[in-house]
């Protein structure tokens, strides 16, 4: 209980690994395997809080090693135990909403790289890369304000709403034409508000608009390939102030659209 009184900044408990760790504490299956649980050089815990809960669930005595002096960061390097993951990561941060910030992140880096949030077998491009926890959390730390703000507009947008997009998509989008793609804040926004809100401001936002609630409303669901290449195009065309008869994407055929970056606009 002592060691516990200075978990002061860590993940969310999880019961079920709290139960499950205790469980194997009363069969006598925990072994001492060398994991220790750490301490920060403040004398923070920063690594081993199920495994402590455990021991107070289970009511038994366990041996464990105890490493203090560790580095304060170090709790983004850990995968022992219950796996960390980013949400969980940015939650410790005390960020709101730090799961949708953390499929944001991830969406972003994505579109940074690519310039689409998937891929197929005409796509050209480099491939999509694994990324570690510890570099989405740094990605993340370089502008954890921006990347919250976006995450609140965005769940202002949909709040009630027929489901238009993941928030992963949208808010990656979002951050992306924002932040990269060199589009004013007022500019994206609008887009979206014509999406979420239909305001009419945009004849092709609101063809896809529709097409996207006649799918919901029906039950159909578009494939990812499918969905960002309407995606995409429409946003292309959104910006360029174009209107298409009808929105299509030929998956045979066609090459999976990338969005247009303000500078590209600037250079055709």
């Amino acid at each position: 209980m002592r060691y516990l009184q200075t978990n002061t900044k860590n993940r969310p408990v999880s019961k079920v690994f709290v139960r499950s760790y205790a469980e194997t504490m009363r069969k006598g299956r925990w072994m001492l395997n060398g994991v220790p649980i750490v301490f920060d050089n403040d004398g923070r815990l920063i690594d081993g809080q199920h495994r402590l809960h455990a021991v107070i669930e289970a009511g038994i005595p366990v041996e464990f090693s105890v490493a203090r002096g560790a580095s304060p960061d170090a709790f983004t390097t850990y995968d022992c135990g219950r796996h960390r993951n980013l949400g969980q990561l940015i939650a410790i941060q005390g960020a709101k909403n730090y799961t949708q910030i953390a499929s944001i992140v991830a969406s972003n880096k994505v579109l940074v790289e690519n310039g689409r949030l998937i891929s197929n077998a005409h796509s050209v491009g480099r491939s999509f890369t694994k990324t570690t926890n510890d570099e989405y959390y740094k990605i993340y730390v370089a502008d954890a304000a921006e990347y919250e703000r976006v995450a609140s507009i965005i769940k202002e947008l949909s709040a009630g709403r027929t489901r238009i997009l993941t928030g992963s998509w949208a808010g990656g989008m979002y951050y992306y034409l924002t932040h990269t793609g060199g589009y004013s804040e007022e500019c994206v926004r609008a887009f979206f508000e014509d999406l979420y809100f239909k305001t009419n401001n945009s004849d092709v936002v609101m063809k896809l608009r529709d097409m996207l609630q006649k799918a919901a409303m029906s039950g159909r669901k578009y494939t990812a390939e499918m969905l960002w290449a309407l995606l995409a195009k429409t946003w292309n065309c959104y910006i360029k102030g174009e209107c298409p008869r009808a929105l299509v994407y030929k998956t045979d055929l066609e090459v999976l659209p990338r969005l247009i970056t303000k500078q590209q606009i600037l250079d055709l």
